[in-house]
């Protein structure tokens, strides 16, 4: 025997996984032949009631059957959704695919083919980022003056990239002050990580003695600028085309909010930011505000690779009605697949 709180979920996944296959709304007669709860067709039509009123399903018009809302989807990921691994015909693809560009070495390349990958073998948009190094740790800072009010500042990191930004400063400061403050800022924020350097460098600096005060308060109003170690070229998006066959973007208008998506790159980034600090690996993320929401609701799988002093993401963007345990299993191997590149670079 099943309890109330089983019998909800049994149909709730039987909801999800049949509207995933017809795209059709699923009714109570259908769930009772199938969900294999031996419940009649009106005992299960009062507990899809119940689950209506309780924001899991929804009725197009009375007399149609339910479909999964947005709350019933992240409750079927979350709670329910099995792990499964990759097919054989999806590792095929993504290796034969990917074959080719891993000889080259060269990493903007192999992103940018990554996403279009992505897109190829789900028939989704696909979604490549660079490796973000907010884990890298801060080995030195050098300050170099380069003319009377211009300098450059030099960040290194352990095992990783030396990134360059130039500063503006309206005064002069002697050479003595200069190197004194790099050797300063060097000295406080030796081992530390990019990311905690952001969060950390004002209580940091408190009370410091020597340098130049005037530098150390512009490279502090500069901090997001200087320890950043991401550009506007980390993303790789690939497959609108793709995505706009899906029914879901028929109609103009959304079709329209898709190509507002793809051209607001700053979206997407920000929710594989979010899984990238994440402690899981993968992170599906569906419906939302902006652009993420508004009908129709779109949905990201991501999985995240993670290097010695980096990590970055690979994702799939579509409706809410995609095959979740399939894009799992495929973004996961993908990302395995740019850890072993950048391992070897």
């Amino acid at each position: 025997m099943f309890d109330h709180n089983e019998r909800r979920e049994r149909i709730i996944e039987n909801v999800v996984t049949t509207f995933l296959k017809t795209a059709e709304p699923v009714s109570s007669a259908y769930v009772a032949r199938t969900c294999g709860l031996g419940l009649s067709p009106a005992t299960i039509r009062n507990i899809m009631k119940e689950l209506e009123e309780d924001g899991f399903l929804t009725q197009p018009h009375t007399s149609a059957g339910r479909l999964p809302t947005v709350k019933c989807y992240r409750y079927y990921v979350k709670c329910i959704m099995p792990g499964i691994n990759p097919s054989d015909s999806d590792l095929r693809d993504v290796k034969c695919l990917v074959e080719n560009v891993l000889r080259e070495n060269d990493a903007d390349m192999f992103m940018n083919h990554i996403a279009m990958v992505l897109s190829e073998v789900t028939d989704l948009i696909g979604v490549a980022m660079s490796p973000s190094f907010e884990r890298g740790i801060f080995e030195r800072l050098e300050i170099v003056s380069l003319e009377s009010s211009s300098f450059l500042v030099i960040i290194s990191l352990k095992n990783g990239p030396v990134k360059t930004i130039n500063l503006r400063i309206n005064r002069v400061i002697p050479r003595i002050k200069i190197d004194e403050t790099a050797r300063l800022l060097t000295s406080r924020l030796y081992g530390l990580t990019v990311a905690e350097i952001k969060k950390t460098i004002g209580s940091r600096l408190n009370g410091v003695t020597g340098g130049d005060r005037y530098l150390f308060d512009v490279i502090l109003d500069r901090c997001e600028d200087i320890f950043s170690f991401t550009d506007d070229n980390c993303l790789h998006i690939a497959g609108l085309s793709r995505l706009l066959i899906h029914p879901e973007f028929a109609p103009f208008d959304h079709a329209l909010k898709l190509v507002d998506l793809f051209e607001h790159k700053s979206e997407i980034a920000k929710v594989l930011d979010v899984a990238v600090h994440d402690d899981s690996d993968v992170n599906i993320h569906i419906g939302g505000s902006g652009l993420w929401g508004s009908s129709p609701a779109l949905s990201l799988v991501s999985a995240v690779y993670r290097l010695e002093n980096a990590s970055g993401a690979v994702a799939v963007i579509g409706p809410t009605r995609v095959h979740y345990p399939r894009l799992t299993a495929i973004v996961k191997f993908t990302a395995q697949v740019a850890a072993d590149f950048f391992s070897k670079c």
